[in-house]
């Protein structure tokens, strides 16, 4: 059943932060299963891994997030599907040698759930099951 906010649209829900991690721990196997390739897989794992929450024949949820049920959006509720900008912002941080444990301490203490890369690219992740 889909709950629906005051003005008859989809409610959006903040997508837990567990749920957030197994997704994006998903996405890093496929990132490095894809960079056992040599040169061809290495820029398929770069290109996916900076822009896996815009991609189209995805609808804008990377591997991991369509896996438990998540989607990146922007801040008033709209995929990233086709959003270049803002997906390749929320993702290039984590590219940062020991940024992922920043951002991770900054998800689970943001009291919103909210890393830098969503405040810097305006998006949140939300729950779509």
């Amino acid at each position: 059943m889909e709950i629906l906010d005051q003005s008859g649209n989809p409610e959006l829900r903040k997508a837990d932060s567990g749920n957030r991690i197994v997704a994006y721990l998903i996405d890093v196997i496929i990132i490095g299963l894809m960079s056992l390739v040599p040169i061809a897989g290495w820029i398929a794992a770069i290109a996916y891994g900076l822009t896996r929450d815009s991609l189209p024949f995805l609808d804008g949820q990377s591997i991991g997030k369509k896996a438990m049920g998540l989607r990146a959006v922007t801040e008033d509720g709209q995929p990233l599907t086709n959003n270049w900008g803002p997906g390749i912002i929320r993702n290039i941080v984590l590219w940062i040698p020991l940024f992922p444990l920043v951002e991770l301490i900054m998800l689970l203490t943001n009291q919103d759930g909210l890393r830098l890369g969503d405040q810097w690219a305006k998006t949140k992740v939300v729950s779509v099951k």
